[in-house]
């Protein structure tokens, strides 16, 4: 499965000089961190943001004596930035991607905005099912903070071989809750496809879909 994560962005200088500047910083062989710009164009950037890291390792022999190991990490951040919202996308992002915000702060002259997502997940499914022109299943629904008496509330996760909106639309009546994620399964070429979406404005899909499903998701993810 593969992970695409999008934020919101205001780019205060042009791609083209963003992308000089990530140019300049390129990740060489005794590079600690720096950039290697795949594509450049007016409207899009796309590249990888690369931090070398030294990891230590211990292991203790059966006579209780440790033998220190040094390994070399490479955490990689795919990106592709765009001109148009959603403005930051991530592939596979690891968990800490601060070292890459920092270096897009300083880059733009510390005048960028980037926004997290904050996304109504059942609107996305719908315009995700309009734009890839599919009939389509929300096969599962994970739900937060259902209120079920006053001061409790529930965490759901409904699951079943049909769709399963109408079961939630049941049980919650007029409560208030968070859907924090689901999954749709969409059909292409008569096969299913089915592509995971957060609340947070992720995605995960089998890396085989990527290149015709990515573009629809983007295209159809709500605007905040």
């Amino acid at each position: 499965m593969k992970r695409v994560r999008w934020f919101g962005a205001d780019w205060p200088v042009g791609l083209r000089t963003l992308a000089s500047k990530m140019r300049a910083h390129s990740f060489q062989s005794q590079s600690a961190e720096g950039f290697l710009v795949e594509r450049v164009r007016d409207d899009t950037i796309t590249g990888r943001y690369i931090e070398k890291l030294a990891v230590q390792e211990t292991i203790v022999d059966p006579f209780g004596e440790p033998t220190v190991f040094e390994r070399t990490v490479y955490n990689q951040l795919e990106f592709n930035l765009t001109s148009k919202f959603p403005h930051i996308e991530f592939y596979d992002a690891p968990r800490n991607t601060q070292s890459f915000m920092s270096k897009l702060a300083e880059y733009n002259n510390f005048a960028l905005t980037i926004a997290p997502l904050a996304v109504n997940i059942m609107d996305w499914a719908d315009s995700l099912q309009r734009a890839a022109r599919s009939r389509a299943t929300v096969s599962t629904l994970q739900v937060s903070g259902l209120e079920v008496d006053k001061g409790v509330t529930a965490k759901l996760l409904l699951s079943g071989d049909k769709d399963v909106r109408e079961a939630l639309r049941s049980i919650a009546k007029n409560k208030k809750y968070d859907l924090d994620r689901l999954h749709v399964r969409l059909f292409q070429d008569g096969l299913p496809v089915t592509v995971q979406l957060s609340r947070s404005g992720s995605a995960k899909l089998e890396a085989t879909h990527l290149e015709e499903f990515v573009p629809l998701l983007r295209e159809s993810l709500p605007r905040p």
